[in-house]
């Protein structure tokens, strides 16, 4: 009878929980494989050919062609709060190591990577997405490595949603109603601890958020364009070149996640870029940052 009343009440808390965590949550799109190959050089897509027009340089990084993560068209997307609605946005990585340009110190996040954006395409790439990139005819040569795999172009589709914030984006012991029904929805989900911070990270971390949690179809996860940021190890935001989450550069630009590749980013790892989407609409990178970290 206790098991059936409990079941009861969890349901209850989730569904009260619900317009709680909307008030809670940021604006992100999902960034799923449409299953098919990009055909036009303006499309998004990741990995292959971005588009190139004629007198462009592919990047390097220290004297090896650089990868290219992905390519974004925001007029893809659909009207995402914050973020351009047209334009073309490039990330490439350093392919000379297994760190895919990730530098340390005091040059972290700023270095080893490269972001381009094309406000305009109307001139006409020098290659489709399928063609052979310098990265591509460098490979096979000892010491140019790929941040994943497959390495050939895929095209990808957006959803605009809504995404839950990390803990350290927010503080939600300061949420009132929604800090006690986390705890209580902790408790009915079998954790047990004396101490209420506990319960509320807990209840946040693993019975909130995820794909598998009880919300898991209300909001974006993984790989997807602003939201939140998730990590298999630390935030790096506010500490050295990385501004802190709640300054506007500090903002999630993109996540690429391992719902979107085979292998990669060392051990299932998470590659995010931060920074100001206002800035980028403007043609400004200069408040980019890169970060990926692994198990």
């Amino acid at each position: 009878m206790k098991r059936f009343v409990d079941e009861t009440r969890r349901r209850q808390v989730i569904d009260e929980l619900r317009p709680l965590l909307h008030q809670v949550s940021l604006p992100a799109a999902d960034l799923r494989l449409d299953g098919g190959r990009p055909v036009s050089a303006v499309a998004s897509y990741l990995a292959g050919h971005p588009y190139l027009p004629e007198g462009a340089p592919w990047p390097q990084y220290n004297d090896v062609p650089m990868f290219c993560v992905v390519q974004v068209n925001f007029a893809d997307v659909g009207p995402l709060p914050g973020f351009p609605s047209a334009g073309l946005f490039q990330w490439f990585v350093g392919a000379d190591s297994p760190s895919f340009g990730l530098t340390h110190g005091e040059t972290k996040g700023t270095q080893g990577f490269e972001v381009r954006w094309y406000p305009d395409t109307a001139a006409r790439s020098v290659a489709s997405p399928s063609s052979p990139t310098p990265w591509h005819m460098a490979s096979q040569d000892p010491g140019v490595h790929a941040p994943f795999i497959p390495v050939e172009a895929r095209g990808v589709r957006f959803t605009v949603g809504r995404a839950l914030p990390q803990l350290a984006e927010f503080d939600l012991a300061e949420e009132g109603d929604l800090a006690r029904l986390v705890r209580e929805l902790a408790v009915l989900g079998g954790e047990r601890s004396d101490h209420a911070l506990d319960l509320l990270h807990n209840g946040w971390n693993f019975h909130v958020l995820g794909r598998h949690g009880s919300f898991g179809d209300d909001f974006v996860h993984g790989s997807s364009l602003g939201g939140s940021a998730g990590f298999t190890q630390e935030d790096p935001r506010g500490r050295r070149a990385y501004p802190s989450s709640s300054e506007p550069a500090g903002q999630v630009l993109i996540t690429i996640d391992e719902d979107v590749y085979d292998t990669g980013w060392g051990d299932h790892g998470i590659a995010h870029l931060f920074g100001d989407p206002a800035a980028l609409a403007r043609g400004d990178l200069s408040t980019v940052r890169y970060y990926w970290d692994a198990t």
